[in-house]
C-alpha cells in the first residue's frame, strides 16, 4: 500500500526535461558566446572583421563595441552567456529535484520575462540610440523572445493546476544555476581585464616598412607647418585646391581631423565612431575635418607602390567629386561598406559605370560627377593632404588630430565622446 501510494504521488510530478527549453538555451548561449568573442577582438584591435559586419548600418562590431557593450566591466555576451546557462539549469531541473508543471513554469516564466525586458531595452539602444542593426545581437533578442512567448502560453495552460515541489527544489536550481551561471560570467570579466592588458596600439596599415631614422622630440619647421595646415581648413570649393569636407560647426570648439584610406577596417571603424561621438557631443560642438592619405602611389606621391587596396585612389577621387555635390558623407559611407564585399562585387562597383550608379541614387549629377573624375579634378587635392600627413610624420592610418594634437587612443565612440568632452 505504501509503495502505491508513493506512486501516485510521484505521478505529479515532471521526470522528463523540455528539449526545446535545452535548444533554445543552447542556440543563445552560442550567440551571447560569439559577441564576447567580437567584444574581445575589438578590444585587442584584431585587423579581422566579423562575419556580421555587413555595411555601416548592419554590424555586431559597431554596436557590441560600443560604450552599450558591457556592464560593470563585463561583456554584455558573457550576461547573456549566464542568463542562457540558467535558463539550461530550468530545463534540466525535471533531473534534479521533485517539481510539477506549475511550478517550472512559473520559474520559467520569470526568466523569461527579464529576458524579454532585457532584450527589449537593448534592442531599442541599438536601433533608436546607436542606429545600427546588429545581426548577432537580434538572433538573442529573437530567442529570448521565443523563449519567453513558450513559457507564457505554457504558464497560461496550467494556471489552474496546484504548485507541487520539493521542499528544497529553489535552493537546488539556485545552486544549479551558480555552477552552470557564474563560469561564463567569470570568463567575460577576465577576458575583458587581459584583452584591455594586451590590445595592440590601434594602426590600421603600414604606410612604409623601411626602418626610418630616429625622429628628434624637437618639432621640425616641416611639422610645425603640417600643424598649422591641419588647424585650417578650406570652406569652399573655391579657395586653394579644394573645399576640407566637413561636418560640425565652424566655430566649434573642437576640430578633429582623420587622414584616412578607404582599405584600412580601423578608418571604417574610427569614421563611424567619430560620428556617433560628435552627435552625442554636438555638432556645435565637434567639427569633424576628412582627409585622405590614400595607401597607393597611384594619388599618393609619398607611396612607393600600388598597394593593396586597388580601388582607393578611384574612390577617394569619387567622394571628393561626390562632395562637391553636397554628397561627401553619404558617398564615403557607401565606399567603405565595401570592405564587406567580394572582389568581383567591388570590380563591377568601382568601374566608372559603377561609380555612376551609385551617384545616381544618391541625387547627384552623373555627368558632372563622371567629368570630375576622369579629368582628376580633385587629385592635387589628395596630394596636398598626403604631404600635410607626410610632414605630420604618418605611421599607418588612420591618422587622427583634435586641436592640432595627435589622437593616440582607442576606436570605440565612447573614447572619442571622453576626448571631445575634455577640451570643451
Amino acid at each position: 500500500m505504501e509503495n502505491i501510494n508513493k506512486s501516485q504521488s510521484d505521478s505529479h510530478f515532471l521526470k522528463k526535461f523540455s528539449p526545446v527549453s535545452i535548444i533554445i538555451s543552447i542556440i543563445g548561449f552560442a550567440a551571447s558566446l560569439y559577441s564576447l568573442i567580437i567584444h574581445l577582438e575589438l578590444i585587442l584591435n584584431s585587423s579581422s572583421t566579423s562575419v556580421c559586419d555587413i555595411n555601416a548600418k548592419i554590424s555586431c562590431s559597431d554596436v557590441i563595441g560600443s560604450s552599450y557593450g558591457e556592464f560593470a566591466a563585463i561583456p554584455l555576451g558573457a550576461f547573456g552567456m549566464t542568463y542562457f546557462a540558467i535558463l539550461f539549469s530550468a530545463a534540466i531541473m525535471p533531473r534534479i529535484a521533485n517539481i510539477n508543471h506549475k511550478w517550472l513554469a512559473s520559474l520559467e516564466l520569470a526568466l523569461g520575462l527579464v529576458g524579454l525586458i532585457t532584450s527589449i531595452v537593448l534592442a531599442y539602444i541599438s536601433y533608436n540610440i546607436i542606429k545600427i542593426t546588429c545581426p548577432t545581437c537580434t538572433v538573442i533578442h529573437i530567442t529570448t523572445a521565443v523563449y519567453a512567448l513558450i513559457k507564457i502560453k505554457q504558464y497560461l495552460n496550467l494556471k489552474n493546476e496546484t504548485k507541487r515541489s520539493q521542499p528544497d527544489a529553489l535552493t537546488r536550481f539556485l545552486a544549479v544555476s551558480l555552477c552552470f551561471g557564474l563560469p561564463p560570467l567569470a570568463a567575460g570579466l577576465i577576458g575583458n581585464i587581459m584583452a584591455e592588458h594586451f590590445k595592440k596600439p590601434a594602426v590600421a596599415s603600414k604606410v612604409n616598412t623601411e626602418k626610418k631614422p630616429e625622429q628628434s622630440n624637437i618639432p621640425t619647421a616641416e611639422t610645425n607647418n603640417a600643424i598649422k595646415a591641419v588647424m585650417s581648413f578650406n570652406k569652399t570649393n573655391f579657395v586653394g585646391n579644394g573645399e576640407d569636407y566637413r561636418r560640425g560647426s565652424d566655430s566649434a570648439k573642437v576640430i578633429i581631423q582623420m587622414f584616412s584610406d578607404y582599405g584600412c577596417p580601423h578608418c571604417r571603424i574610427a569614421t563611424e565612431a567619430i560620428l556617433k561621438a560628435q552627435d552625442i557631443v554636438g555638432l556645435n560642438n565637434v567639427l569633424y575635418v576628412y582627409r585622405f592619405f590614400p595607401l597607393s602611389n597611384k594619388c599618393n606621391p609619398f607611396m612607393q607602390s600600388e598597394g593593396p587596396y586597388e580601388f582607393t585612389c578611384m574612390l577617394t577621387e569619387a567622394t571628393r567629386c561626390a562632395g562637391q555635390q553636397g554628397k561627401f558623407w553619404e558617398f564615403k559611407s557607401w565606399g567603405f561598406s565595401a570592405q564587406f564585399w567580394s572582389d568581383a562585387q567591388r570590380s563591377e562597383s568601382f568601374s566608372i559605370n559603377g561609380l555612376k550608379k551609385e551617384a545616381v541614387a544618391l541625387g547627384i549629377d552623373d555627368v558632372q560627377f563622371s567629368q570630375c573624375i576622369q579629368s582628376h579634378v580633385e587629385l592635387q587635392k589628395i596630394k596636398d593632404d598626403a604631404k600635410i600627413a607626410n610632414d605630420l610624420n604618418i605611421k599607418g592610418t588612420p591618422l587622427i588630430y583634435i586641436n592640432g594634437v595627435e589622437y593616440t587612443g582607442d576606436h570605440s565612440f565612447s573614447a572619442f565622446v571622453e576626448a571631445f568632452k575634455r577640451l570643451l
